[in-house]
């Protein structure tokens, strides 16, 4: 064989054998698991769709949705399920660790899952629809969500009845029940076992999911959308979005004020951001910003309150219109907006009106109004005088008979000099 032949034999080897290498070392790609900790709410449906797009980009074998949730609003159920049904990578449930729960919400989600399991202790249910009050809804509402559910528990082959009981009889299982009436499929200790149960299963286009061997990776909420979460209660938002525009409002026409518009700056960027993840009205908003510039006019031209009045008016009608979603959890309260308008209101007109009543306060010119001020020597003053400082500026000043006064000593102001600008001070306690 020719050297050639034999470099060329030689080549083909190593090419084999770092292929056949790559070959053993490529396994399934890891299991996701997306944790569902608290309440179902735009911010964590916004969490969990864009991990479900990840696990996908990244070539996942399994997204595991870990639910511990007391539930939340529908519309935030219902963009996860649907990111859930769009998913080309299986998306499961596991309802865990020991002691969590799979709520109302959180019933839905489950019912929708390619696989669904739960840890020893744990229960599923309770999900009849109720209003932001806490009263249940009408009839025609719960008949909805009563066949919303049940069609995704039997499309994936899951017991529709039991689910149905869920909404229409607000029925909860625990794990055992929940198994033995076919309405989970496995109860598995940890999210571990669970990954590894789901190796074999059939996945929904038909194939089969790989797990044997792939690392368990678990995605938990980041601190800044825990932050944004706290910030999307519709009550809260208003109240922050109120208190901004009072702010920055009262330091534009009251410049120097400073702590006003330090507090409405931060109370509007905090607003601004949970306005970011709710359903915002155009009118709710026009309504809060015209509220508030009343408040102005009425400062500005001293009015009898009509302007304040309608101030009033015009914010809580802002609150009770700010956002606009047919789901009953996601409501400004009109009690709440009503009282917040009246105390908001009220506080910064009579915030405003203290400082309308400075400005009209007459002035006085000239030296005249340091007489009675009370000053310190800088300087022992003897009988040619010397200097004292009297509200932070300096004068040359002397005493009436000409007695020493020693320096560092408190004195007051008795006469003011125009003509030469000094002063004639006493010695005192002042």
């Amino acid at each position: 064989m020719t050297p050639a032949r034999t470099l060329l034999v030689a080549f083909l080897l190593v090419l084999l054998g770092v292929v056949a290498g790559v070959a053993q070392d490529t396994g399934p790609g890891p299991v996701r698991v997306i944790e569902l900790d608290g309440s179902v709410d735009p911010v964590s449906a916004r969490f969990v769709e864009s991990r479900i797009d990840d696990a996908a980009d990244d070539g996942a074998s399994a997204v595991i949705i870990q639910m511990d949730t007391p539930g939340g609003l529908v519309s935030s159920m219902r963009d996860i399920v649907s990111a859930m049904n769009a998913s080309p990578v299986p998306v499961t449930v596991w309802v865990g660790p020991s002691g969590a729960r799979a709520g109302s919400a959180g019933a839905y989600i489950s019912a929708a899952a390619d696989h669904l399991g739960m840890a020893p202790g744990t229960n599923i249910g309770s999900a009849t629809p109720i209003s932001s009050g806490g009263e249940d809804l009408d009839r025609k509402v719960v008949n909805d969500a009563a066949a919303s559910i049940a069609a995704l528990a039997e499309e994936n082959g899951r017991d529709a009845a039991a689910y149905r009981a869920m909404v229409t009889d607000a029925l909860n299982l625990t794990s055992t029940e929940a198994l033995e009436r076919g309405v989970i499929d496995t109860i598995q200790p940890t999210v571990e076992d669970f990954a590894g149960w789901l190796d074999g299963r059939e996945a929904r286009d038909g194939g089969v999911i790989s797990t044997r061997g792939a690392p368990v990776q678990t995605e938990a909420m980041p601190w800044y959308l825990e932050v944004l979460q706290a910030l999307i209660d519709p009550n809260l938002v208003f109240l922050l979005l109120l208190l901004g525009l009072a702010g920055v409002g009262f330091e534009i026409f009251n410049p120097g004020a400073i702590v006003p518009g330090i507090v409405g700056a931060i109370s509007l960027l905090l607003a601004l951001a949970g306005l970011s993840v709710l359903p915002v009205t155009w009118v709710g908003v026009v309504l809060i910003v015209l509220g508030v510039g009343l408040f102005v006019a009425e400062t500005q031209v001293g009015g009898v309150g009509a302007l304040a009045l309608g101030g009033v008016v015009a914010l809580a009608l802002g609150g009770a219109l700010l956002f606009d979603s047919d789901d009953p959890g996601l409501e400004a309260s009109p009690w709440i907006a009503v009282a917040i308008a009246v105390i908001i209101g009220g506080a910064f007109l009579a915030a405003a009106r203290l400082v309308l009543r400075a400005r009209h306060r007459p002035s006085v010119t000239g030296g005249a109004e340091l007489v009675g001020e009370w000053g310190r020597a800088r300087e022992e003053i003897g009988p040619g005088g010397g200097h004292v400082t009297v509200n932070g500026e300096i004068w040359s000043a002397r005493t009436a008979d000409g007695t020493p006064v020693p320096e560092g000593t408190a004195v007051r102001v008795v006469t003011v000099h125009p003509e030469d600008l000094s002063l004639t001070v006493e010695p005192g306690e002042g």
